[in-house]
């Protein structure tokens, strides 16, 4: 009898443990970083422009329609978010302000005085140059990746780079065009 209550108990394991598996398709990871299609970044930024220097804790969530981007600052304190949803609509929440509108650079730069190319920066943040307007690349001769890209009068400047899933992604870089500049240490990407 313990016998036969021994190998229910183990028949029943092994089914629960077959069941539990995850039965659907897993998304192979990107083969090059232009592959990328979605990802999420997290880690600390400092912007500085010509009036204010800001700085905090950023996480970035991107996918091809949408996008969360928040910015806090020390103690919580500071939290701006900026979102796209699948429409286009684009939401700036900052203090006791909500905002809508169609362009998020626009949205900061009418709000917060900040500008910051959002659209451009969701390439140079991996290491890409934006594919819709001239740009010049300097890159490491022996690495190949970017040590710097020019572009729409910006400068962006790559000090580091991390392995993520087989492929190289800036962690330290300058986006900077006079009077402004930020600064990003990413410490977390998960990519799809």
């Amino acid at each position: 009898m313990n016998y036969r209550l021994l190998s229910l108990f183990a028949l029943a394991t092994i089914i629960s443990a077959c069941s539990s598996r995850p039965t659907g398709p897993t998304t192979p990871p990107p083969d090059n970083v232009n592959a990328i299609s979605k990802w999420e970044t997290s880690g600390r930024v400092g912007i500085r422009t010509q009036e204010d220097a800001v700085s905090g804790n950023f996480n970035w969530q991107k996918d091809p329609k949408t996008f969360a981007l928040s910015i806090v600052g020390p103690f919580g304190q500071g939290a701006t978010k900026l979102d796209q949803n699948q429409d286009g609509m684009v939401t700036l929440a900052y203090e006791d302000t909500i905002v809508t509108g169609n362009n998020p650079a626009a949205l900061l730069q009418q709000e917060l005085g900040w500008e910051f190319p959002v659209e451009q920066v969701t390439y140079w943040i991996r290491g890409l140059a934006a594919p819709n307007s001239p740009s010049r690349i300097s890159q490491d001769p022996i690495s190949k990746l970017p040590n710097t890209i020019e572009q729409d009068g910006w400068l962006i400047t790559y000090n580091n780079f991390t392995k993520v899933d087989g492929l190289s992604l800036p962690q330290r870089m300058q986006v900077s065009n006079p009077p402004f500049r930020v600064n990003l240490i990413i410490n977390q990407w998960t990519i799809q």
